[in-house]
Formats: C-alpha cells, structure tokens, sequence
C-alpha cells in the first residue's frame, strides 16, 4: 500500500511505536496518530491489548505484538525487526522512552528515518542519541543534549459540550492528575486548608498516593472539603462547573490538562511548569507553591483574573487544536523524509 499523499502531494507512510499498554487520560500520541490519518498513510505498532487500543480510529491498521515486553528480550527485538520490515514505513515515530530505546537499538540494522517525541523533562538519555527529537515544551526540549529537537506541543480535540454554569453554592476547586508525590496533592490540600472563604476541592486521578491523600485529608479535617475522585471521564463537564482548575506540579513535561482548562474551564492557575511557563501571564502564575494566596486572589478579585485568562485563551486556544497540531507534524515529516 503506498503511503498517502499530503495536501500538498507528498507520500509519506509513518508508523507510530508506543511499548505502554496504557498511559493513562493522556494519550495525547493517540489524538495525534488519529489526526494524523487525515492527511497521510499512518500505522501504530504497540503491546498485544493496549488499553487504548479502542481510542483508536478504524482507518489506522495497529500491528499488535505477542512477546514479552521488556527492552532486551531477545525474542521481542526479533519479532518487532520482522514487523517494521513488512511495514516498511517512511518514518518511525517513536513515543516514550521504553519504544525509543527499542526502536533505537532495532534501527540499526533496520535504517530507517526515527523520530522519537520526549514527554517530559525527567528521564530518558537515550534521546541525547536519537538525532531527531520532538519535544512537547521548550522546557522539555531543554533536556536533551543535542541541538537537533523541535518543539512541537501537545494537542487536543476539543469536544462540544453543553454549556454549564460554575457552582453557585460553593466555591469548586479542581485539579487533575495522577495521585503520585510529583503531582503534589498533598501541598495543594494543605494549602487549601488555609483558605477563608468556604470551598470545594475536587481532585481527579489514582494512584499511589491515594492512601497517604485520604490520611492528609481526614488529619486536617477537611472531609467535608476534599473529594478524592478517582479516574473519570467527565473531566470537560467538571472543569465547567469549577470556579478554578489548579495545576500545582513539582514538575510537567507539558500538561494536557491545561489546554484542556483553556477549552472547557471558568479560569485556571498553575505553577510555573510545563506549557505554563510558556503561555501565562503572571497575573495566573502561583509562585513557588504560594497555592493558598492565588486562590484566595482569583477568589477575591475574579473579575480581574478572568479578564486575563479570556486574553489568553484568546490568544492561544487555536494553536492547540489537535488539528493545527497534526499539520505541524506533517510538515516535519515531509522534511524528514524528503
């Protein structure tokens, strides 16, 4: 099957590599690959019963794989050697450290053209080998050793929803994300425990944290307060009816979650990390993790917060469209392989 054309007659065939057979709510790669179908031949290569195999769009053939997925399992490289031969893809588009590692070692005696996306700022030195390397964030990019990186942000399709108003009855807080100490829960509830004005806070995930959140929790007396609510997918709706989202992270390579505030929420103030420190004015920045005095600001003075956040929503929601975002691959794909 040759490779699809382009709008402007390029034929270009990618197949996209993840070794995770879960990621999470964020599968942004997912979002990409499915836009990405639009526009030019795309195939994914991942585990046997990915958990995000059915977010998948139908025009996409997923190769699933049957070995043990660990990196040096030898009859895992030889099985995956097979695959990417019979694709015989343009490019490979790595994603993740685990994949980029594989493919990295596969590729040479394979050849083909590899680009691997780096998610966040923390781990992964195998991108200082790759030569092509998308970074989600500037912060992101910044982590690898070598000049030749693009920065490319995440993006998302926006749904449309029913409009909803903000909680009268009580002052809604929300924030989502995995219930691990990079997330930093635990500040956010003890900074919330010095607010003087009655609120809701409403936080959105699991992990391994639970245990430790729901002790914080019930310690500060805050039972009434503070609503561990696990895994949804209602996110959208909720951020509608918050008063405010809070990203509070020690670290972020990007945070879906904020472009996702920029589409659905009421106003949203974050730390300095990720796509935050890229975007937003200060005015919607929390400084170091003074969490209890910007909310009590946007609490006190919301008119003035949310003069700001519609500016920049303004400025910003378009280019975050998952749409715009697959264009900028393919542009950089058509310059890879040409």
């Amino acid at each position: 099957m040759q490779g699809q054309c382009d709008p402007q007659g390029v034929a270009v065939k990618v197949c996209h590599f993840v070794a995770s057979t879960g990621l999470g709510r964020g599968d942004a790669f997912v979002y990409l690959v499915n836009a990405l179908a639009n526009d030019i031949e795309v195939v994914l290569v991942a585990p046997r019963n990915a958990r995000f195999r059915e977010m998948v769009d139908k025009r996409i053939k997923i190769h699933e794989y049957k070995s043990i997925n660990t990196r040096m399992n030898p009859l895992l490289l030889f099985e995956l050697y097979k695959l990417f031969k019979r694709i015989n893809p343009d490019i490979v588009h790595t994603h993740f450290a685990k994949a980029s590692e594989i493919f990295y070692l596969l590729n040479r005696f394979l050849g083909f053209h590899h680009v691997a996306t780096k998610h966040n700022p923390r781990k992964g030195r195998i991108y200082n080998k790759i030569d092509h390397v998308i970074a989600v964030s500037n912060g992101v990019a910044e982590s690898i050793m070598h000049d030749n990186v693009k920065v490319i942000h995440n993006g998302l399709p926006e749904i449309e929803l029913a409009h909803m108003e903000p909680r009268d009855d009580v002052y809604m807080i929300l924030a989502v994300g995995r219930l691990e100490k990079i997330k930093a829960f635990d500040q956010l509830i003890n900074e919330c425990s010095k607010l003087s004005f009655d609120f809701l806070l409403l936080i959105v995930g699991e992990g391994s944290e639970r245990a430790h959140l729901e002790k914080l929790t019930k310690d500060l007396k805050l039972e009434n307060n503070v609503r561990l609510l696990g895994f949804r997918y209602d996110v959208p709706s909720l951020m509608q009816q918050a008063n405010v989202v809070v990203v509070c992270s020690h670290s972020e390579g990007f945070s879906l979650v904020i472009i996702e505030a920029m589409f659905y929420s009421n106003m949203i103030v974050s730390r300095n990390v990720g796509i935050a420190a890229e975007i937003f004015p200060d005015i919607l920045l929390i400084e170091d993790f003074n969490i209890s005095e910007k909310l009590q600001e946007v609490h006190d003075h919301g008119d003035e917060f949310a003069r700001c956040f519609a500016e920049m929503k303004s400025r910003y929601r378009t280019m975050f469209s998952i749409e715009n975002i697959a264009k900028e691959h393919v542009g950089y794909y058509k310059k890879l392989s040409g």
